[in-house]
């Protein structure tokens, strides 16, 4: 009888408990104090869909991003929290946000919160003019340019495995924030060598960007043109579709003439940018035939 009673105050323990984690997270602010984020680290964005949410930080004195994930789709299901934490050599700090925007966090999801408003599918944000800004470095020396989609939630970096390799999604420097569903570019990167071992980092965002200096790990580089511009402007149209889950349009000289690079997620499940790993065949992943080359080691602008 005792363990029966042993077992039954158990159950009520964890039903109260699993049932206010669960109204905790039907707010932003609750969702935000169940996140246990530490003080050192700034509210750099949200992302709240249905029975989830996503918190981005900035560490200024640690240099590291980091995304929280909580989840709970009903009072008797266990709380999952995940986190992933990067070193990154940019600054987002200017990003940080006004905690008490938490309070405006609009009913429809999904809703991303960036750059100090809350987006949903009937406001998305605006994404960078991608044309425009690629145009202002043409005839520059360029180490890397990334186009980066997300339909959905915050990502970070995410591995896929195809036949033993380990291929990239994301960046591992860089935050990538969701269109909410509309096929345009949310986040574009560009890279130029600022010494031999050395670059600068430019993100554009949807109104808003981010800088910084650091080691890099593509050492040659090769000159932006025109023909190259259009190359990737029309790869990124061409392969998003309403199915793609993430998308990266990547060029780069890590070996001579390596061409222009796209690798896409065909699929989406919830919680798909927290995972270490993802299966082959959510994977789509193709070199171009393009004409570009790559320079002589150590090329500066």
């Amino acid at each position: 009888m005792k363990k029966l009673l042993a077992l039954v105050l158990l159950f009520l323990l964890f039903f109260a408990y699993n049932t206010y984690t669960y109204h905790q997270l039907s707010s932003a602010e609750g969702a935000y104090k169940l996140a246990g984020i530490s003080g050192d680290e700034k509210l750099i964005a949200v992302y709240h869909d249905e029975n989830f949410w996503q918190f981005a930080t900035y560490n200024p004195k640690a240099r590291e991003l980091k995304v929280y994930y909580l989840s709970q789709g009903h009072p008797l299901d266990f709380r999952i929290k995940k986190t992933k934490t990067v070193k990154t050599p940019l600054n987002y700090s200017p990003l940080a946000l006004d905690l008490k925007l938490l309070e405006k966090a609009p009913k429809e999801t999904p809703a991303l919160l960036f750059a100090g408003k809350w987006y949903t599918k009937e406001n998305p944000p605006k994404s960078p003019a991608v044309g425009q800004i690629l145009r202002g470095y043409n005839n520059k020396t360029i180490r890397r340019i990334a186009l980066l989609y997300a339909r959905k939630e915050l990502w970070i970096q995410t591995y896929l495995q195809v036949y033993g390799r380990a291929y990239e999604i994301g960046t591992r420097d860089v935050l990538v924030v969701p269109s909410l569903g509309s096929k345009s570019v949310s986040t574009l990167v560009i890279e130029f060598p600022t010494g031999e071992n050395n670059s600068t980092r430019v993100v554009y965002y949807p109104s808003v960007t981010v800088t910084g200096q650091g080691k890099t790990f593509y050492l040659s580089s090769f000159n932006l043109d025109e023909q190259l511009i259009d190359s990737l402007l029309n790869v990124s149209i061409h392969h998003l579709t309403n199915n793609t889950s993430f998308a990266k349009i990547e060029s780069y000289c890590f070996f001579p003439n390596a061409g222009l690079n796209w690798v896409l997620v065909k699929k989406y499940f919830k919680g798909i940018s927290m995972e270490e790993h993802l299966p082959s065949w959510y994977l789509s992943r193709k070199t171009e035939d393009t004409p570009l080359k790559c320079n002589k080691r150590n090329s500066k602008t």
